[in-house]
């Protein structure tokens, strides 16, 4: 027998002197080493899915703030057109009625519009459906007037300024008298554009309440802002009491009712 002729085991003592076949730990080592070279590449292709994943989401996210800021610029100009040109001729008629009162601070009937678009932005965040001209029609004071009256001819002078109001075709919504609250004095009602649909704020005042109003107005944000801590909103609240306790009442003020048509009352 030749001592050179391979053994019936399958030749495994020659098969390891192969030049090319690697040996048990050789393979197990080159297995390893393509699965250590597979895993950062497996894993870089799930990082660069991730990354791309992400930057896909900045840029949407980038995107719709651009659309939804052009969105509410222009439900922004839609608004503006209602207040110059239907509404704000509109009390100005209303006010050439009676001489005796007067608006006051018609240069700021139209919210600012940073102001404003805060106010809309939280809308369409809380209510994803909700359009920008939807939204911006849920500012109830996105258009607001105020009427200035004498304290003996306040009442008298709500009223009638009321029925005008509706008698122009506007639609009353809400009237809320708060003369009796100790932490604001006056009437504030809203009306309803009714081509357009849009809302806007009428309040009813006399000097002393106006004043106290725009005296305590930055406590008012302040004890509005969710992060004013509980003291705070406590000492404003005593302010704003204290301002108002001085306010005259004027006579009958107290006798006109709120109504709210959006509830039926």
């Amino acid at each position: 027998m030749r001592i050179d002729q391979p053994d019936e085991d399958g030749g495994r003592a020659d098969d390891a002197d192969t030049p090319d076949a690697p040996d048990a730990e050789g393979a197990a080592g080159s297995r390893l080493g393509d699965r250590e070279r597979a895993v950062p590449a497996a894993s870089g292709a799930s990082a660069d899915s991730a990354d791309s994943g992400g930057e896909h989401e900045a840029y949407r996210a980038r995107v719709d703030a651009v659309f939804r800021a052009h969105a509410i610029d222009q439900a922004y100009d839609r608004v503006r057109e209602i207040e110059r040109g239907i509404v704000t001729p509109a009390m100005k008629r209303i006010e050439a009625e009676d001489p005796e009162r007067r608006l006051a601070g018609l240069e700021h009937s139209l919210k600012g519009k940073d102001r404003l678009t805060e106010k809309v932005d939280n809308w369409m965040s809380a209510q994803a459906n909700l359009t920008a001209a939807d939204a911006i029609r849920l500012v109830k004071d996105a258009i607001r007037y105020t009427f200035l009256y004498e304290e003996t001819a306040y009442s008298a002078g709500v009223q009638a300024d009321c029925d005008r109001l509706e008698s122009s075709g506007f639609r009353p919504v809400d009237r809320q008298n708060s003369w009796e609250d100790d932490q604001y004095k006056g009437i504030n009602g809203r009306w309803r554009e009714p081509e357009s649909g849009m809302l806007f704020e009428v309040q009813f005042h006399t000097q002393e309440s106006l004043d106290a109003k725009e005296l305590t107005h930055s406590a008012y944000e302040r004890i509005r802002d969710t992060k004013t801590p509980p003291d705070e909103v406590r000492r404003l609240k005593e302010y704003q009491r204290d301002v108002c306790a001085g306010i005259t009442i004027p006579p009958g003020a107290t006798e006109i009712p709120d109504y709210n048509h959006l509830q039926g009352t």
